[in-house]
């Protein structure tokens, strides 16, 4: 036994009894009650809301209100006892996982502010992860990656952050889509990303197109230019021809693929 465990109860006996009961309630006063283990308690020794010290563990408890077991206070050898104080800070970090409701009600968010309830974190479903904003998602982060919601922007601020520019989706998509960026920046200036029509993209010359030029006072363009030189492989699309204008120059080592259903014509 620890300091010492009593009933509280004084029975009427001789008077070395009696004195010896008197003194087993006042060490179980003064030590609040301790033993090496909770079943060691009997209940007959217990009351609701009485404090019990597990000797072999140094948690400190309390009796819970059905009188039949204990609920865990905190380790006595630890400051507050091993509990995160209010305050917070690195004196009393915590040590293992935080546990957070995992509500998926958005206007309730599991992690919020003082003050600014509608803002937070939650849980959409499982392994989905949201960032919600006066009550509406704004960021979505699960195994697939992150998704900006509602059609949100992603912006990239100046210096002092006082502007931005930017990037959207469109109101409507009819299918998801992925671009997928080249792993190196073009070694030619001037080229420009193009994709493959399967939401791959690579550095190329860009297209062709009507460019200056004016008629008789309108603003009518009506000039194409295109570069001289082939400097990457290209494939004529498929069901499609090409035309430049030329002399053209494919440089060596590159290669133009022209399929046996389409055609290139340099004039």
């Amino acid at each position: 036994m620890g300091l010492s465990v009593s009933d509280f109860t004084i029975d009427n006996a001789s008077g070395q009894a009696v004195r010896l009961d008197i003194q087993a309630c006042f060490k179980a006063l003064q030590g609040q009650n301790a033993e090496s283990a909770d079943s060691d308690m009997a209940s007959s020794q217990c009351v609701a809301g009485m404090t019990f010290l597990n000797t072999t563990t140094d948690i400190l408890k309390v009796r819970n209100s059905s009188n039949n077991g204990f609920t865990d206070i905190g380790n006595i050898d630890q400051t507050n006892l091993g509990l995160l104080p209010r305050s917070g800070g690195s004196a009393a970090p915590m040590t293992g996982q935080l546990f957070l409701d995992d509500t998926t009600d958005k206007t309730a968010p599991a992690l919020t502010f003082d003050g600014n309830a509608n803002l937070g974190l939650f849980k959409k479903a499982a392994n989905q992860m949201c960032f919600v904003s006066n009550n509406a998602e704004q960021v979505l982060i699960d195994q697939n990656g992150l998704t900006l919601q509602g059609q949100g922007d992603l912006r990239f601020a100046d210096s002092d952050s006082s502007n931005y520019v930017g990037f959207q989706a469109p109101a409507t998509i009819g299918t998801s889509l992925t671009w997928t960026l080249p792993d190196a920046d073009t070694t030619v200036p001037g080229y420009a990303l193009v994709s493959d029509g399967s939401g791959i993209l690579s550095w190329a010359a860009a297209g062709g197109g009507a460019v200056g030029g004016t008629s008789g006072g309108t603003s009518d363009a009506v000039f194409w230019e295109n570069d001289k030189t082939v400097t990457k492989d290209y494939t004529i699309t498929p069901g499609k021809n090409a035309g430049s204008f030329g002399p053209i120059t494919i440089q060596s080592g590159t290669t133009v693929t022209v399929g046996s259903g389409e055609t290139w014509t340099v004039v």
